[in-house]
């Protein structure tokens, strides 16, 4: 399967249970993704048609997402942790977005998230700031749960003090894709679990901004995405944001980095 490079990231057009078996065992230092929740979401609900009862202006209309049923968002993310436990370095963090309802989705993945190679370790609120729909009650937040390889511990860098479980940060106004996440949100929790130089790895990379705070960053960056048209976006960002000038710096930890791909690739 054959990457575009952008700079010093590298983008995949495909399934990430196809890709993320090329990638080399512990090439990977850090997984920062936001896969599908499980909700059946934009499949003819309000959110599909929230551009026209708000009177939007936003970019992107909500549609489908793949793999979004219960049961497939399931089967995706399951073989996605799986690859995660081998691509990841020692001691390195997988950071995985998820829902706070109307499912307990959440609880499936923090136990999922310590089993097969990998170690649960904490959960984190995204705070929103401006709650959205609901029945009852109004959804707010997200979560975002965290692990490291099994066996080692939670790389975090050492430039960076403690920071609170709960991250405020307002959805961007305009949209590139629907279930966009703000990019304070990855920026910080990229900035405290590497260090310039390491490798950022967004299996369900959307219209990448996971890239995009990487590259502000200096991180280097793989990233995946199954829907052609999400892809082309992330394509457009990531040329965008070397473009202007975000350049990575050189890796600080001493030893080469590790290849992306195995031998003979």
């Amino acid at each position: 399967m054959t990457p575009l490079q952008i700079g010093n990231a590298t983008l995949f057009l495909g399934d990430c249970r196809a890709v993320m078996p090329e990638l080399a065992a512990e090439s990977i230092d850090m997984v920062w993704t936001d896969p599908p929740y499980g909700h059946n979401n934009a499949d003819g609900d309000l959110l599909s048609r929230m551009d026209v009862v708000l009177r939007s202006a936003r970019k992107t209309r909500a549609t489908p997402i793949a793999n979004d049923s219960p049961d497939s968002m399931r089967e995706v993310v399951d073989g996605m942790l799986t690859q995660a436990a081998r691509v990841l370095r020692a001691d390195c963090c997988c950071c995985c977005c998820c829902g706070g309802g109307p499912r307990p989705t959440f609880a499936w993945l923090a136990l999922r998230m310590d089993e097969k190679g990998l170690s649960f370790f904490h959960s984190v609120i995204w705070d929103k700031r401006n709650p959205g729909i609901g029945w009852r009650y109004r959804r707010q937040h997200e979560m975002v749960m965290v692990a490291h390889r099994a066996g080692g511990r939670l790389m975090w860098n050492e430039e960076v003090e403690a920071i609170p479980n709960v991250i405020s940060a307002t959805k961007p106004r305009d949209l590139y894709h629907p279930n966009e996440k703000p990019l304070r949100l990855m920026e910080q929790m990229i900035r405290a679990h590497t260090v310039p130089g390491q490798v950022v790895l967004d299996p369900f990379m959307g219209s990448g901004s996971t890239g995009v705070a990487a590259a502000k960053l200096g991180r280097r960056f793989v990233g995946i995405e199954l829907d052609p048209v999400h892809f082309d976006t992330a394509v457009e960002r990531m040329v965008n944001a070397h473009r202007q000038g975000a350049l990575f710096d050189e890796p600080r930890m001493g030893a080469e980095q590790p290849s992306l791909f195995g031998e003979g690739e």
